[in-house]
């Protein structure tokens, strides 16, 4: 993956310089390195983070398909700014929760966990401690340029015994391979993902 990685960024970089007539082809195939989508079966629980791009769509379409019957939302800890409203008696509705729910996703169906600061590793680790205490078939919806960096930590983490996770994308996402470079936002999106997923293809080298 790592060889794989290096490659894909020396040719974008020789091609866009010398041959533009074939920069959609390269840019496509860039942005197609990002993206992983294991075949989506039955689970016994589908995860979210509360970072992801449209993610409450898919997993409410996935949960209305009875792919699986419940889902387990990856929260980042309260701050302690958050810890302090709450102390002065101010509540905010979580958006992620109540995007689920008016998309006809149930709260009883609906589990909150923990996830540190939120970030990947933080998320990744939560995740695999729950499922050693709670084995079960998972499968992971997650934005399309965080898919394959996500999917390779999860696996570093996961524990024996259990069945490996599934992830898939949200087909709702700005982001696109065919076209991530002609929106700012989805570009920029797609360089900073492609710098980590290469750091973490130097710094896990399988």
């Amino acid at each position: 993956m790592v060889k794989r990685v290096v490659a894909v960024a020396l040719v974008l970089a020789i091609v866009l310089a010398l041959v533009p007539s074939m920069r959609l082809a390269v840019l496509r195939s860039v942005g197609g390195v990002l993206l992983v989508s294991d075949p989506v079966d039955s689970a016994d629980v589908g995860v979210m983070t509360e970072s992801g791009e449209a993610d409450e769509i898919e997993v409410s379409e996935l949960y209305q398909r009875r792919v699986f019957p419940r889902v387990l939302v990856l929260a980042p800890s309260p701050t302690a700014v958050d810890l302090e409203l709450t102390k002065r008696g101010v509540h905010l509705d979580d958006p992620t929760l109540t995007k689920l729910r008016q998309l006809g996703v149930p709260a009883a169906a609906i589990t909150t966990l923990d996830a540190g600061e939120g970030g990947t590793s933080d998320s990744a680790s939560a995740l695999a401690d729950w499922v050693r205490g709670h084995p079960s078939r998972v499968l992971v919806v997650i934005s399309p340029t965080h898919a394959r960096r996500y999917r390779r930590t999860l696996l570093r983490l996961w524990p024996e015994g259990v069945p490996p996770p599934h992830v898939t994308w949200s087909h709702h996402a700005l982001f696109r391979s065919e076209d991530w470079w002609r929106s700012r936002r989805t570009l920029r999106d797609g360089l900073f993902e492609l710098q980590k997923l290469a750091w973490d293809c130097l710094t896990h080298p399988w």
